[in-house]
């Protein structure tokens, strides 16, 4: 799954506080005391004071909560120092805040929002290291996204459409000039990158009735029925999407592609000048821990080494007496692996799902209501995704939770890991996990709707990894395929930090990748201008955050013996929402001493 890119980092970060939960246990004292009582009443209103600044820029978070949209985000550099602004000021008040009288749950509250403005105050000085010119940041999809479901109501609700339309020419006019602010400073996205994102610029521009803006029919069946204007809306949004917001998208594309001629054939955050100091703010912001990208290069290196031992132990027991090379060349052409259609690939993903639902009750409390399933990725974006897909959470129109798939290049996308990759992303991964965080009314609202690469990417992976626990890998080419992913996600952590800290050209990232790894060249390529060009660092958390979940578990089990209880940890660290893994080991710990408090 695919978190909000770092350029929009800050604009999500706290979600209106809501109910705090009940019956969380005191820190100190069975019943709260005055003080207690004084300290979460200043942190909750404290918090919630913040949020409605953070909220008016974040048209997504106020469609999950049912609010109207009123402003499209700022771009701004200098919105972007007013939100670092707010997140130091915010900081100062809530170290204020007593925290050993607060309840658990609040204090996971303050300990996660001080978290979250700690960063956005750390990335004040590498806003242009972000630029926001690749196919991860570019906020324009974004934008298009929360447009259209904007709920159309009535008159009032075309009305406040229109406004919105009529700031979308700003914002793109802003993109333009930190385009040209940033091509002065020396920070360009290198040429592959431009080859991809200027073609995604000017796929909204389009006559009104194809725009991206324009609103379908089928939405304006309120407005109708009430005798609305809609003809004058119509030709409003005409008007706007022909004199203003195309003109404005053609001047960026225009000048985004002339940036071609000077853009680096070089990849990696590192050459840029501020470079090696924003990917350092990267790596901890994405790990969520204090690490170097010097101590992730060596773990990568010795879990490469450790898992390609693993991978050889597999290849010998399948009686293959070829190189390894030999052997990843067939798992890449072998038709066993490779499907035929799209729908094909729908049927590989949902298989592994039937074998792991009779066997959920014996490693999890709760389950979440939301239904769960797979999906192609609109073919029109397939080729601008560089991932293998993304999980999509449950909306009021698409009740179901879905892993999007990517269904291009079939004949470059072996299936070997199909078992592991939906073990990942549905059950019992990303959609366990997000969905139990969304529906639990329990937290407050913020923690709902509050995200951590490390946290979310790392339970995909060990939930992946557990399957193997469950028994579920006991075909070994869906063992290899296991293998394969880890390994995948292992080369990672070595790449990442060549090509953006150590100066790897990324011809040498996709030469160490291809000798390690199972995908195709096509995907590899892909791959690695991710890494180095659109979500430096961002890899990095897959594995240091499944790594920290294993490293709590065996914690757990070493100081609980016989009382440990693989439901009750899986409850533990979903129970209370995503957290950075800082906080989740001290949320873990504090468990760890409850559960010796039980008979």
């Amino acid at each position: 799954m695919a978190l909000k890119p770092i350029y929009w980092l800050f604009a999500a970060v706290l979600v209106a506080l809501g109910g705090v939960a009940g019956g969380g246990p005191a820190a100190s004292a069975a019943s709260e005391t005055a003080p207690a009582e004084a300290a979460r009443r200043d942190l909750h209103a404290l918090l919630d004071e913040y949020w409605q600044f953070r909220l008016a820029d974040d048209p997504q978070s106020r469609i999950a909560l049912g609010l109207p949209v009123t402003r499209l985000p700022d771009p701004s550099e200098a919105h972007y120092r007013e939100e670092g602004e707010a997140a130091r000021r915010m900081l100062e008040r809530l170290a204020r805040i007593d925290e050993k009288v607060l309840p658990h749950e609040d204090w996971l509250s303050l300990e996660i929002a001080a978290w979250e403005c700690r960063q956005a105050v750390a990335f004040q000085d590498h806003f242009w290291q972000s630029p926001p010119f690749t196919t991860g940041s570019l906020p324009l999809r974004g934008i298009h996204n929360a447009l259209s479901q904007v709920l159309l109501r009535n008159r009032a609700d075309l009305d406040n459409y229109l406004a919105l339309v009529r700031q979308y020419p700003g914002v793109v006019r802003e993109l333009r000039k930190n385009l040209d602010t940033g091509r002065a400073k020396g920070i360009l996205v290198p040429k592959a990158m431009v080859d991809i994102v200027e073609p995604m610029i000017r796929s909204a521009i389009h006559k009104p009735e194809e725009s991206p803006l324009w609103v379908a029919d089928e939405r304006l069946a309120g407005p109708r029925k009430e005798n609305a204007d809609v003809v004058a809306f119509q030709t409003e949004l005409r008007r706007l999407i022909t004199a203003e917001a195309n003109p404005a998208l053609t001047d960026l594309a225009d000048a985004f592609a002339a940036t071609r001629a000077a853009a680096p054939e070089r990849v990696g955050l590192g050459q840029y000048p501020g470079g090696e100091a924003a990917y350092r703010a990267l790596v901890r912001y994405h790990t969520t821990l204090d690490v170097t990208p010097e101590e992730i290069h060596t773990i990568g290196l010795a879990e490469v080494e450790r898992i390609d031992a693993r991978m050889a132990a597999v290849r010998a027991r399948l009686g293959f007496t070829g190189t390894k090379a030999d052997f990843h060349k067939m798992i890449r052409t072998d038709s066993r692996f490779l499907a035929k259609t799209p729908e094909e690939v729908g049927e590989r993903l949902m298989a592994p799902m039937k074998r792991i639902e009779p066997l959920v009750s014996k490693y999890f409390l709760h389950v979440p209501k939301a239904p769960y399933g797979v999906k192609r990725l609109d073919p029109q974006l397939e080729g601008s995704t560089l991932t293998f897909g993304y999980y999509d959470l449950p909306t009021a129109e698409e009740p179901t939770g879905r892993y999007r798939f990517n269904g291009s290049t079939l004949s470059e996308r072996p299936l070997i890991s199909a078992a592991a990759l939906i073990y990942h992303e549905l059950i019992p991964g990303h959609h366990f996990q997000l969905n139990l965080q969304r529906e639990n009314e329990s937290i407050p609202a913020f923690r709902r709707l509050t995200y951590h690469t490390a946290f979310v990417e790392g339970w995909g992976e060990y939930a992946s990894d557990l399957a193997g626990e469950m028994g579920l890998y006991s075909d070994p080419y869906d063992e290899y395929g296991r293998l394969g992913m880890d390994m995948f996600l292992s080369t990672r952590l070595v790449v990442d930090t060549g090509m953006n800290l150590m100066g790897w050209p990324r011809q040498k990232a996709i030469d160490y990748m291809l000798d390690h790894d199972l995908e195709s060249a096509t995907q590899i390529t892909s791959e690695t201008l991710r890494y180095s060009a659109d979500r430096p660092a961002q890899a990095l958390a897959y594995k240091t955050g499944s790594n920290k979940i294993r490293e709590l578990r065996q914690r757990a089990e070493r100081a609980l013996g016989p009382k440990f209880d693989i439901r009750r940890f899986h409850d533990a660290v979903l129970g209370s929402g995503s957290m950075p893994l800082s906080v989740l080991e001290k949320h873990i710990d504090w468990w760890i001493g409850e559960e010796k408090k039980r008979g």
